[in-house]
């Protein structure tokens, strides 16, 4: 017999996983824009990914919201915490190994500006330039998560 917090667990891992995918195919769009438009090498325009996996968490919390409404329930903090943190690591992991997989074999010599841009003050190898995006990616989802959950969260009370 299924549980109510079985349910609950699914629903979160279902919607955190589908916005994951959502944020990353989007992200991948956005990188073959950026490739045809020329500003491929620009670290502000690459970094402007990171708005689709905010853009996905508010998608998928909205979605979880109502999932709850449906139910006249409250949406519960800890889930929506969770959708965010997955979308974000789902997201930029997925946006990561593309990122890899199109600079080791489609495209060397990207992987040779990835290597050279100084990122954080230092130049990184390969694989940590996509450890820092999925690190990035995840600190997103997760703090936009955060934010849009205090919004929803009804617990503390009324103001006077």
């Amino acid at each position: 017999m299924e549980t109510i917090a079985t349910r609950s667990t699914s629903s979160t891992q279902g919607i955190g996983v589908r916005y994951g995918i959502l944020s990353a195919v989007v992200m991948i769009i956005y990188f073959f824009v950026i490739n045809a438009i020329g500003l491929q090498d620009s670290e502000l325009v690459r970094f402007g990914s990171n708005i689709f996996i905010l853009g996905a968490v508010v998608l998928a919390i909205a979605s979880l919201k109502k999932h709850y409404d449906g139910r006249n329930r409250q949406t519960p903090y800890l889930p929506g915490l969770a959708i965010g943190f997955l979308v974000g690591l789902i997201g930029s992991a997925l946006y990561a190994a593309f990122i890899l997989l199109h600079a080791i074999f489609l495209d060397p010599e990207y992987a040779g500006v990835l290597e050279t841009q100084d990122y954080y003050g230092v130049q990184l190898p390969l694989m940590m330039v996509a450890g820092s995006v999925v690190i990035l990616g995840t600190a997103v989802g997760a703090m936009t998560g955060y934010v849009l959950m205090m919004a929803f969260d009804k617990s503390g009370g009324t103001y006077k």
